[in-house]
């Protein structure tokens, strides 16, 4: 169809009647001044919310530290209290062993035992009974000796209960503090590794918003439309630099056949959008083989036109991403089923790779076409 229609084009220029394609999708230069503007406050956003993250970082961090240190003091306490109760014990013992001795001797002085004087080596009766009275004296302080250390291992136990549970709540305490940090961490992990996609946007719309209006094109021009309509007729570009030389040509019948143009250059070698648009898929997942792709979507006039990169070595963009034309994408490789370093480029209308097909592969392949159609020959 398209053969058909580019005289057409030609004899209407020639006669003066130049009809500019219009898109029902068309983007002004303005709309890429405020996607420039946008991409300007959400990494400045962003680089103020990495800050403020890293200052929550560092309140949770001293938390935790002091936390750690209550911690330490606990356990340090409760092996004091520990100690502490082991020589209350053992000197209660000590206690019982000489109050049991002293009662021993009580009983023997108050018995018939003619060894009375013998056991206690009293020289006389007064000095017996003076002594018998040391013994209950010394008894009864013993006695209370042992209530006191009694209740002072009670109080410490309690003491040591209340440090257990304090410990405990400190442990939980911590946790909860290394889960927030560990929250934290992601947060800001997870938009440090968006920085480099949103500056990649930011430097893509600087480019282009500069690069239109050198050329003049007004706020209100309609990209690829008013102004830079492209290197050719459609605005396509050709995907690599340098020399080329094309090892298979596209025949593809719809059935069966080559459904793509294959470029041979060395890998390494840039990769560039054939024409403006929006980074459908990267990955290498959509391939049996496991050749590494990307699927750009690009709209020209209404129509949505779809190009694929296949057998890349890497890539230089991410999905959802606005790209330019004859901006470098990725790079040459031989990924997946292939036999050397090459370009695989194939190009359908209205339909893309898994883009918008309802599942059946072979009507997608209704929709391919040569990309000789749309980019240049070099």
């Amino acid at each position: 169809m398209r053969k058909k229609i580019i005289p057409i084009l030609l004899i209407l220029v020639l006669v003066g009647n130049i009809i500019v394609p219009t898109s029902v999708e068309a983007t002004t230069l303005r709309e890429y001044e405020e996607l420039l503007e946008k991409y300007k406050n959400d990494l400045n956003t962003t680089n103020n919310q990495i800050y403020m993250s890293r200052q929550e970082l560092a309140e949770i961090q001293s938390k935790i530290a002091d936390t750690e240190k209550q911690i330490k003091d606990a356990e340090d306490e409760i092996a004091r209290l520990e100690e502490e109760i082991k020589k209350n014990n053992e000197e209660i013992a000590k206690k019982k062993e000489e109050s049991k001795a002293l009662i021993e001797y009580y009983q023997i002085s108050n018995g018939e035992n003619i060894y009375l004087e013998y056991a206690f080596g009293a020289s006389d009766i007064t000095d017996m009974i003076y002594r018998l009275s040391i013994v209950e004296q010394l008894t009864d302080y013993n006695d209370r000796v042992m209530k006191e250390l009694k209740e002072l291992i009670r109080q410490n136990e309690l003491r040591q209960q209340e440090l257990a549970q304090k410990e405990e709540e400190l442990k939980e305490l911590k946790k909860q503090l290394q889960d927030q940090a560990s929250r934290v961490r992601g947060n800001i992990s997870s938009m440090e590794g968006s920085i480099p996609d949103l500056q990649n946007q930011l430097t893509n719309y600087e480019n282009r918003v500069a690069y239109y209006r050198r050329i003049g094109c007004e706020p209100d021009d309609v990209i690829g439309v008013d102004c830079d309509r492209g290197n050719n007729a459609y605005g396509f570009v050709f995907p690599l630099n340098g020399s080329y030389w094309t090892s298979t040509g596209f025949y593809w019948d719809g059935y069966s056949g080559h459904k793509g143009l294959d470029f041979a250059q060395g890998c390494g070698n840039p990769v560039k959008a054939v024409a403006n648009g929006r980074v459908y898929y990267v990955g290498s997942n959509k391939d049996i083989y496991g050749a590494k792709m990307i699927l750009i979507v690009h709209n020209y006039n209404g129509r949505k036109v779809f190009s694929q990169y296949t057998h890349l070595s890497g890539y230089a963009v991410s999905e959802n991403q606005d790209v330019a034309a004859g901006q470098v994408i990725g790079y040459v490789g031989t990924t997946g089923w292939s036999t050397g370093c090459h370009l695989h480029l194939e190009m359908s209308v209205d339909m893309g790779w898994d883009y918008n097909w309802p599942g059946n592969y072979w009507t997608y392949t209704q929709y391919i076409v040569n990309p000789y159609e749309y980019i240049p020959r070099g």
